[in-house]
Formats: C-alpha cells, sequence, structure tokens
C-alpha cells in the first residue's frame, strides 16, 4: 500500500472531468447522506456519508480521487457514468398550502375523470408497472384553475378518495391523482422524497408551488430526489 505521503496514491481529478447519474438515475444528498433512486425499478439505494463524500464530490463537480472503490463501484453498477451531463440538485423552494375553501362544484362533475383515474391506477399496479412516468397520462396543458378552484377539486378528489381502500398510501394517492389531473387537463408535478437515519421515501404532488395531497410542514422532512 503506498505511504501516506504519496500523491499518486490518490490523484485528484479536476472538476471537468465530470461525473453525474444514468438517465435512469435520480439523486439527493440527505445531510451528507448520498440517496440514489432507479425510477424504472422503485428501487433505492443509500450510502453513508463518509463513504459517499467522494462521491457526491465528483457529482458536485469538485475535485475527487478517481479510484475511489465506492464511487468505481457505483460506476460499474451503472448507477452513476463518468462524462454524463452534471448533476443539480433541487432547488425549488419548500410547496406552500393550497387555500382553505369549501368544494363549490357539484362532485358529479369529476365522477366520470375519478373512475378513469381510479380504474388506470388500479390496472397499473395490478401490471406491477414501476415505470411511473409511462403509467400516467400524457399531461396536455389546457386548463389553469385558480388556487381556490384547485382547493375545490382537491376536495372533491378526497371525498372519492376516502371510498376506495387502499389509498391511503401516498404511492396510490398521488398515483391517482396525477391521473386525475391529466385528465382533466391540468398539469402537475408527481415529487419524490427521502429522509435518512431510518431512511424512508414519500411522495406527493404539487401544482404551482402548492402542495395537494400533503402538508408542507410534513413533506419538509423529505428531501427532493424525483420530480416526474
Amino acid at each position: 500500500m503506498p505511504g501516506r505521503g504519496d500523491l499518486r496514491a490518490a490523484p485528484l481529478c479536476l472538476p471537468s472531468m465530470s461525473v453525474g447519474p444514468a438517465p435512469n438515475i435520480s439523486l439527493a444528498v440527505v445531510d451528507g447522506d448520498l440517496v440514489l433512486f432507479d425510477i424504472g425499478q422503485d428501487t433505492y439505494l443509500a450510502v453513508d456519508r463518509d463513504a459517499a463524500r467522494n462521491s457526491v464530490n465528483a457529482l458536485l463537480g469538485h475535485s475527487y480521487t478517481p479510484s475511489d472503490p465506492v464511487l468505481t463501484e457505483l460506476i460499474a453498477q451503472g448507477l452513476l457514468l463518468r462524462g454524463a451531463p452534471p448533476w443539480m440538485p433541487d432547488a425549488k423552494p419548500r410547496p406552500q398550502p393550497l387555500p382553505a375553501v369549501q368544494c363549490k362544484h357539484s362532485q358529479d362533475r369529476l365522477t366520470i375523470p375519478f373512475l378513469r383515474a381510479s380504474l388506470g391506477t388500479y390496472l397499473a399496479l395490478q401490471k406491477r408497472d414501476n415505470r411511473w412516468a409511462a403509467v400516467l397520462p400524457v399531461q396536455d396543458i389546457g386548463n389553469d384553475p385558480s388556487p381556490e378552484q384547485m382547493a375545490s377539486i382537491i376536495g372533491q378528489f378526497e371525498n372519492w378518495r376516502i371510498l376506495i381502500p387502499g389509498t391511503g398510501r401516498c404511492l396510490v394517492q398521488s398515483m391517482m391523482l396525477m391521473r386525475l389531473l391529466a385528465i382533466i387537463k391540468i398539469k402537475a408535478e408527481w415529487v419524490f422524497g427521502v429522509r435518512t437515519h431510518p431512511f424512508e421515501a414519500h411522495c406527493w404532488v404539487e401544482w404551482q408551488s402548492m402542495v395537494l395531497n400533503d402538508s408542507p410542514d410534513h413533506v419538509s422532512w423529505f428531501t427532493v430526489i424525483a420530480r416526474l
């Protein structure tokens, strides 16, 4: 093993020698821990902050040691790629709550869209299709409701959702809501977040910097790892 003073033992790469995530991988750094999310397989990998420090430096464009065993293994597994576009941490601000309003429209207006969204979600889960972006309808931007109108829509969604078993789970609920909004031509974001020690993953839906099916206080516990 080379001596401590042998600089050849740990050459540093310049920031220009970029390392980035593979196309199917999303990343988050949570208090120094590196979390990798394979969206296609619905699997997570967490690397402790001490072991991940060099890999995080590489991802952030800082000087790093290319022979680091953790970085080498992540590249060997195809999770990270040399020469890939640099990784950009999520920079969107913490979402705000919807205004507190009562449902002003007849629930009948969303009956058919809700049933379509429910059926589509059920079929996707039965197929065990984890390609989250693929199981959603194409979002055609058409409607631009006010925050008050969106709050009314979410109120109606909640009135319907509680009648269906299993929709308390964040994944099922968010998938169903994303389908409903796509059907009525409202573009939203499906957000995935993580935390460590202990590890926990969560997801929710955002629209115009407002969280629709959770509270800002709760989602602030999680670091965003992916937006679909």
